[in-house]
This record gives C-alpha cells, sequence and structure tokens, in this order.
C-alpha cells in the first residue's frame, strides 16, 4: 500500500512541477495578456506597425472615443469591442479568468 501512496506522491509532484513550468512560460510568453495591459498592447502595436491611432481604429471599427473609453475603463467594456480591438492584432480570443487563480 506504502508503495502505491509513494508512486502517487511521485506523479502529483511531477504533475505540479509541469504546471508551474506552464505557468511561467505563459508569463514569459505574453500571448496572454490582462485587460488592464489593452492601452500598452494597443500603442505598442500602433508604433510596431507605423500607423495612428486613427487606422488602428477604422482597422478595429470602432471610434476612437470608443478606443479611449476602453482604455479609461476595459473592466466596463463592452465585449463586442474588446473583441473589435484584439482582431486588430491578430487570432486572438477573449477568455475570463481569476485573478487569485494559484
Amino acid at each position: 500500500m506504502k508503495s502505491n501512496i509513494t508512486e502517487i506522491k511521485l506523479r502529483v509532484n511531477a504533475l505540479l512541477k509541469e504546471l508551474e513550468r506552464l505557468e511561467v512560460s505563459e508569463l514569459e510568453n505574453k500571448e496572454m495578456f490582462p485587460l488592464s495591459e489593452l492601452k500598452q498592447r494597443v500603442t505598442r502595436y500602433v508604433k510596431d506597425n507605423d500607423i495612428t491611432i486613427d487606422t488602428f481604429c477604422e482597422l478595429a471599427m470602432i471610434s476612437k472615443t470608443t478606443l479611449y473609453a476602453a482604455f479609461n475603463s476595459p473592466g466596463s467594456t463592452k465585449r463586442a469591442t474588446i473583441e473589435a480591438i484584439i482582431s486588430v492584432f491578430g487570432n486572438y480570443r477573449l477568455y475570463v479568468g481569476r485573478v487569485d487563480a494559484n
């Protein structure tokens, strides 16, 4: 019986290490980002692609006022607006996650 418990503990520890590795990878990868970084992401995209905010808004099919409202209060922004903004970045999806998830 004890050997089964030991084997299970080893497997659980291996799984925990793999989860930690994946967590670090996700944080470093930056393919996912919180809505609080929306303004920085748009600003970087505009600079990297040498376009104006107006052009970005045209690509997202939103007004500049809507974009700035999303910058100021991303948590209160409509899902459709967020999806329009991130669609300009490429193949992104909107996910919901817990802030305190460990």
